[in-house]
C-alpha cells in the first residue's frame, strides 16, 4: 500500500511505515477502504474520526482507473461510514500544490477552508 501511494499520487509521509499502517487497519478498519480490482490495488482513502472531527486523507487511484467514478466511489463510502458514526463535518487533506486534488474535492463538494491552517510536528522516536 505504501508503494502504491507513493506511485500513484499520494505524497510520502514520515509515518508511511508498515507497522503504522497495520495500526491504523486495526483501529480504524472501517474508515480505511481499499479499491481492488481482482489482486491488483487500483485505489484507497482512509479516514480518521474522533468522535467530534473527521477527516479523509490518501485519496490515490492507480491512473488507469481514473475518470471513471472510483475516486467518487470511495469518498461516498466513507462518508456514508462517517455518517453513520454521526460525523456532521468532513475534512480532507489535500496537498497545496495537488491541483488535480483539489479539483476534485471541489467537485465532490467540499469547500476550500481559507480560516485554517494545518500546524504539525514530528515525534522522535523512542
Amino acid at each position: 500500500m505504501i508503494r502504491f501511494w507513493n506511485e500513484f499520487g499520494a505524497a510520502h509521509s514520515l509515518k508511511d511505515e508498515p507497522a503504522a499502517v497495520r495500526r491504523r487497519l486495526k483501529r480504524d478498519r472501517r474508515l480505511f477502504v481499499l479499491a481492488w480490482d481482482d489482486d491488483r490495488l487500483v485505489g484507497t482513502i482512509m479516514a480518521g474520526w474522533d468522535g467530534w472531527r473527521a477527516s479523509m486523507a490518501r485519496l490515490a487511484t492507480d491512473p488507469q482507473y481514473r475518470r471513471i467514478g472510483l475516486a467518487r466511489a470511495l469518498v461516498e463510502r466513507v462518508e456514508r461510514e462517517l455518517r453513520s458514526l454521526s460525523a456532521r463535518r468532513i475534512g480532507a487533506i489535500v496537498l497545496k500544490n495537488n491541483r488535480g486534488g483539489r479539483a476534485f474535492w471541489s467537485s465532490a463538494g467540499y469547500e476550500l477552508d481559507r480560516e485554517d491552517v494545518r500546524f504539525v510536528k514530528d515525534l522522535p522516536r523512542v
